[in-house]
């Protein structure tokens, strides 16, 4: 059925500028290796997602932008797919920046520079939801905790779908991961989120998630996803493919799925297209 909306997904988050350094293997501590590559590329937790979703189903992205160089590309790269920007915030200063390492077996480490994304705020969300009236909303926690939360209150209060991808991952207060529906982990995140540690069964670990979310996703590369809700847990495989690339994998997982939810998927439909996707995504180089 079609919405009166105009917006069907509304992302939260940050626009980056990703620097991409290909190396061999990553370097241990106080070690200096040298790299094989360099590339840059728009990037962003947010900026990802709402790509991903875009591709679904009509989406906008409320998130932040400098006055530099790096923030015409990264306006473009959206407008490019389909996003609408209309609540992007332009501030003075840098954009955001991610400098990201990639080894030969497709695994990579990620620091995050802020930027601009610090000077979204609570407010500025608000008035956003409020104008987008989407039917989900779906966040990270790159933005500021005020932002997270924000979110989460916000979709509560108006009866919409609260998709929640708690990463880099942090302590969160019991009312936002409660209003997750679902809450997008790795397995690293869920033994964070449910306690225990990494020899824990993934299954176990979304049952334990059920306890603080009201539904839950673990994905695990190449073995499959995990999808738990209150009426059953299931796991939901994936096709074998050799990771070449494992950046921004479950960005568009996640993006993918708000999308297909926000078009009326079930939660285990919409996460088998979401899963494939991703899981063809991590096999394609994409330096450049």
């Amino acid at each position: 059925m079609e919405s009166s909306s105009p917006i069907d997904v509304a992302v939260v988050g940050t626009l980056n500028m990703d620097v991409i350094v290909r190396v061999a293997r990553m370097p241990r501590a106080g070690e200096t290796i040298l790299g094989t590559r360099l590339s840059e590329r728009p990037g962003g937790k947010g900026a990802n997602q709402a790509l991903a979703a875009a591709g679904v189903a009509r989406t906008a992205l409320i998130g932040a932008v400098g006055n530099d160089d790096a923030a015409h590309r990264l306006i473009a790269n959206q407008h490019d797919g389909g996003v609408e920007l209309g609540h992007l915030h332009h501030v003075d200063g840098i954009s955001g920046r991610a400098i990201i390492e990639v080894d030969d077996r497709g695994d990579n480490r990620i620091i995050v520079l802020t930027g601009a994304n610090a000077a979204l705020t609570a407010c500025h969300v608000e008035r956003a939801l409020d104008a987008l009236m989407p039917k989900v909303v779906l966040t990270q926690l790159e933005s500021p905790h005020d932002v997270t939360d924000c979110a989460a209150a916000w979709a509560l209060a108006n009866d919409r779908r609260f998709l929640l991808n708690p990463s880099p991952v942090c302590r969160l207060d019991e009312h936002v991961i409660g209003a997750a529906d679902p809450l997008i982990v790795n397995e690293n995140e869920a033994v964070f989120y449910a306690g225990g540690d990494s020899a824990d069964d993934p299954t176990g670990l979304a049952r334990r998630l059920l306890v603080h979310s009201r539904s839950a996703v673990v994905t695990m590369g190449g073995d499959g996803v995990v999808v738990a809700t209150a009426d059953e847990i299931r796991r939901v495989e994936v096709e074998q493919v050799r990771a070449v690339d494992t950046t921004g994998a479950g960005d568009l997982f996640a993006g993918i799925l708000a999308g297909h939810l926000a078009r009326g998927a079930t939660l285990i439909d919409a996460v088998a297209p979401a899963a494939a996707a991703a899981t063809e995504f991590v096999a394609r180089p994409r330096d450049r």
